[in-house]
């Protein structure tokens, strides 16, 4: 409600009357439709509270709050969600929200939209905790619904989020190590200094919901301590505001200047490593711990569904159900499937007769229209003679994905098994050709944004569209040995994400650029338009930053394919 002027002129009650039925939508999960007070007050009974989360709603662009409420050793956990990233930090500037934990023994948590999803995405717990439906006291109208979390459909996320700390984490202290044992004291003062920042910035995100990269370590660990008491036990405080540990390796800085070490304290050693290893217990407790509650509330939840039956068994039969309902196939091969707040996407292999561009969007749109929305399908769909007479290209990508494990489908049981080619090495002809066009295109687009006149921004959003899909497609021949029929660019993009999964960092530019129609746009501007262009100088900043950042990892991705030198490859492909 964007008008202060009014909200002054209105009493709370008069203001609370007018915006419950124009502003506010309850979770539609909910088994009654409960007001906001009346969804607050089955939580909890600060009367205070209610008001002030009430008035929030009305003086910020908030999606969701979330509720959880406090148990004998835990706190309450309120979680904010807002649309606009820059309205983070004044949420959480109001003083009522810095003190909750000592005046009503409430934490707050308060996340941008994207961060939300993007975090969501990678596998962190707790988003997956305590971001979900059943917790939901507010809705905004114009937010899509919040989909309940399972163990079952989170645990692979969850394992490759886990383990991805574990593994920086040791390559972190094997270089800390590496420098003592060659006695550089202030490089592994500094390495040591990273790992307590790594680890700091996981304890922010598996116990706030986001990181503070923005301010110094001192002030994270201090801010840290109202939401884990336990790090007031690692460090001995300097002063107020510093803490002696990370002072003496913050020494580390100017000693790298100067070279003069005998300004380190080699006899804090072990307490720095003491220190490390105590960070990294309450990570690990913290996986732990909402592993836990992530498991716990699935078998609350098992107890209500169908024992026989899992949520993604029905989706996926509903699915090979509508595909056989608009085309025949012989085989369905299910080779990746993933999952965010909203949307479950589904990569299919498809063999059969027909198979054409039209037929597979006609598929994809009923499938999409039948779960309004919440599920999505990546179609590939080719003859069985057409794999079998292109395995010179494309073997590599087939024979991983035609396997028992991923069959989902059968029209009979007596379809010819593929003639593999054994011995076999993958080839990519064209690949350069495919490369040099794509690398072109974009060096087109950069120049007419450096040479265009003052506002006139026409050709751009074509030249954009079509480098990228001519970079996502590229890619995809390069990394998974397939070179993809000219499919819709989400389609494209999602197949991109299954060959580098690490790709899906970049999502949330596609957001910041056109919020989630980035795909469709692109699709849009590959259409004949015959109209004036409506991009910004903001837009066209981050469709720059989109284009060079897909440059950079196709340009890692071609070396690494075209580099015979297996750990030069391997070296390549881990920045990516």
């Amino acid at each position: 409600m964007n008008c202060p002027n009014l909200m002054n002129n209105m009493s709370f009650t008069q203001l609370e009357k007018e915006s419950v039925n124009r502003y506010f939508q309850f979770a539609p999960c909910s088994s009654s439709k409960k007001t906001f007070r009346e969804s607050v007050s089955s939580k909890t009974e600060n009367e205070d509270l209610k008001e002030k989360l009430l008035q929030l709603t009305h003086e910020f662009p908030i999606n969701y709050i979330f509720y959880h409420t406090a148990k004998t050793s835990e706190p309450a956990h309120i979680t904010i969600i807002t649309s606009d990233p820059g309205q983070v930090e004044r949420i959480e500037a109001r003083k009522w929200i810095r003190n909750s934990r000592n005046e009503n023994n409430t934490l707050f948590h308060v996340i941008f939209q994207g961060k939300m999803n993007f975090e969501y995405r990678t596998g962190n717990p707790f988003m997956a905790c305590y971001c979900r439906r059943s917790a939901i006291i507010y809705q905004n109208p114009k937010a899509k619904e919040c989909p309940e979390t399972d163990w079952a459909s989170f645990k692979k996320r969850f394992k490759r989020y886990r383990e991805g700390y574990y593994h920086d984490r040791d390559i972190l202290l094997s270089e800390a190590n590496r420098f003592r044992s060659r006695g550089s004291l202030s490089a592994m003062f500094l390495s040591y200094l990273d790992i307590y920042e790594y680890t700091i910035r996981f304890l922010e995100i598996l116990f706030i919901g986001h990181a503070f990269d923005a301010i110094d370590l001192h002030e994270r660990i201090k801010q840290l301590t109202h939401f884990v008491p336990r790090v007031e036990g690692v460090f001995v405080k300097k002063s107020g505001k510093e803490y002696y540990l990370v002072s003496e390796l913050e020494k580390a800085k100017e000693v790298a200047e100067n070279g003069d070490e005998v300004e380190l304290n080699e006899s804090l050693y072990e307490s720095i490593v003491e220190a490390e290893v105590k960070l990294h217990k309450l990570v690990s407790d913290r996986f732990s711990e909402l592993k836990r509650q992530l498991k716990s509330d699935a078998l609350i939840q098992k107890s209500t569904d169908d024992p026989d039956s899992s949520t993604e068994d029905k989706e996926l039969s509903s699915i090979i159900s509508k595909i056989v309902e608009v085309h025949e196939v012989e085989e369905i091969y299910l080779f990746h499937q993933s999952q965010n707040h909203y949307t479950t996407t589904y990569i299919l292999l498809l063999i059969g007769k027909g198979l054409g561009t039209e037929v597979l969007n006609q598929i994809r749109q009923s499938v999409k229209a039948k779960s309004e929305g919440k599920i999505e399908v990546v179609l590939i769909g080719h003859t069985r003679i057409w794999v079998q007479t292109n395995l010179f290209y494309h073997q590599a990508f087939f024979k991983k994905v035609m396997v028992s494990e991923n069959l989902r489908y059968q029209s009979n049981k007596n379809h010819p098994a593929i003639h593999w080619e054994n011995p076999y090495t993958p080839e990519y002809p064209d690949l350069d050709h495919y490369y040099s066009s794509s690398i072109k295109l974009a060096a087109q687009y950069f120049i007419l944004r450096e040479n265009a006149e003052n506002e006139n921004y026409e050709g751009l959003g074509e030249l954009f569209a079509r480098a990228v899909l001519r970079i996502l497609r590229t890619f995809i021949y390069s990394k998974l040995s397939y070179f993809p029929n000219y499919l819709p660019a989400f389609n494209l993009w999602s197949l991109c994400v299954y060959a580098e999964p690490k790709l899906e960092k970049m999502e949330f530019l596609f957001e910041k650029c056109s919020g989630d129609n980035f795909f469709t746009e692109l699709g849009n501007y590959n259409r004949f338009y015959h109209g004036i262009s409506l991009l910004t100088t903001d837009k066209l900043s981050v469709m720059d930053e989109i284009l060079q950042l897909l440059l950079q990892k196709f340009e890692l991705a071609y070396s690494c394919k075209n580099d015979k030198n297996k750990e030069t490859c391997y070296s390549l492909a881990t920045q990516i």
